[in-house]
Order: structure tokens, then C-alpha cells, then sequence
């Protein structure tokens, strides 16, 4: 089975570049941005499109009908999931660099010419193991979530235990902030209220801090 990943230009002949390009490796959703766009109606659309991870153009306003770049996108998609798949591929580096916080996930269009198969190929391997760890970290943290739970449930935690619950709860919240439940065979009655309100009061804290940030 391919991972699905998204593709979002305004050209449409860079959208079928990296869909002839990548189709054969995954399933390859084309967005063409234009003048009707905003983020949120992007954003929106690729959460529920069930994708793997997702690849933005840079520049996308080089052919006048968008009012934002590709880094506006990936602000948001970092917003609401801060830890998923997402890459930047771009015919101007330099220019994406002094607008991206992390500019490890740039890559250059040059990559797609077709002039190195081997670096052609080590893009693919990057997509697959980013999202490949991203799947991987969700298991990890909800299974070592689930034997936290059963231990407060069984014997009580030690209070290094609550500490790094709490803290697991937080990144499950921001790897899956739709919320998923855990299985109903650990849960007691009233055996983590008291972690699950100190958890809401953290998050309440964090989003206080982000407002006096901006």
C-alpha cells in the first residue's frame, strides 16, 4: 500500500512534474492553489484527505493570483499538527530559507530533473521515513500512555511517572489533536482526574504563553 501524500503549486506544470514524478513511489493528491485559495480552505482540505504528509511549492504567489507562500501553509499545518510530514520543494532556497523557521525541510526542485537518479531516490527514502517515524512515534507514545494508565489504575504512579504522563498526554494531544480515546479496559473511574486536570491546566498555561508571545 503507497503512502498518500499531497502536492500544492500554482503551476500546473510543476503539479504534474512531481505527479509523474512521485506517482509510481505514491498515491499523489494535486492541489492547485489560485486566487480563490486562503490557508485555512488548504489546510482544511488536506486534513480531510487522509494523507501521509504533504509537499508545498514555495513560492506561490510568482504567478500574481495568490496572496500568500508556501511557508504560510506550513505555519499552519504546524499549528494544527505540529509534528506531521511536511516538506517544502522550491526553485528559490535562498528566498524560502529567510522565511522558514526550520529549514531542514527544503529541498530543491532540482532535484526532480531527473539528472541524479540516486538523489531522486534518497528524496523518495526521506518522504517514507518521515512519515514512517511519524506513524511510529503516535504507536509508541500511545502505547507507552496505555502502561502508565494501567499502572495508575493497578498500583499508583511514582511522581517521575505522573511527570512524563502528563508530558505524553501534551504530545499525543499534538500528534492527534482530533482526540483519540484510550482503550476503555484502562480506564477507572476517577483514576486519572486529577492528571487529566492538571494536563487541561497545563495546556491553558501554554496557550497564555503563546498570546504573550505573538
Amino acid at each position: 500500500m503507497k503512502y498518500k501524500i499531497a502536492y500544492i503549486d500554482e503551476s500546473d506544470a510543476w503539479l504534474n512534474t512531481v505527479y509523474q514524478t512521485l506517482k509510481n513511489d505514491f498515491e499523489v493528491l494535486r492541489i492547485k492553489v489560485n486566487a480563490e485559495s486562503s490557508v485555512e480552505k488548504i489546510a482544511e482540505e488536506l486534513f480531510q484527505s487522509e494523507l501521509d504528509a504533504i509537499i508545498t511549492d514555495y513560492l506561490l504567489e510568482e504567478e500574481g493570483d495568490v496572496s500568500f507562500n508556501g511557508n504560510k501553509i506550513v505555519e499552519e499545518i504546524r499549528r494544527i499538527k505540529p509534528h506531521f510530514p511536511i516538506i517544502m520543494l522550491t526553485s528559490h532556497e535562498p528566498q524560502a530559507i529567510s522565511h522558514m523557521d526550520d529549514v531542514h525541510i527544503i529541498y530543491g526542485k532540482g532535484i526532480l530533473d531527473g539528472e541524479s537518479e540516486d538523489e531522486l531516490e534518497l528524496f523518495k527514502t526521506k518522504i517514507k521515513s518521515n512519515i514512517s517515524t511519524y506513524y511510529s512515534k503516535i504507536e509508541n507514545t500511545q502505547k507507552r500512555i496505555e502502561e502508565l494508565v494501567k499502572k495508575q489504575n493497578e498500583t499508583g504512579l511514582e511522581m517521575p511517572e505522573e511527570e512524563e504522563l502528563t508530558k505524553l498526554f501534551l504530545l499525543m494531544d499534538e500528534l492527534e489533536p482530533e482526540g483519540k480515546e484510550l482503550p476503555a479496559n484502562l480506564i477507572h473511574p476517577n483514576s486519572i482526574t486529577k492528571l487529566n486536570d492538571f494536563v487541561a491546566q497545563t495546556r491553558e498555561i501554554l496557550e497564555e504563553l503563546k498570546k504573550g508571545n505573538k
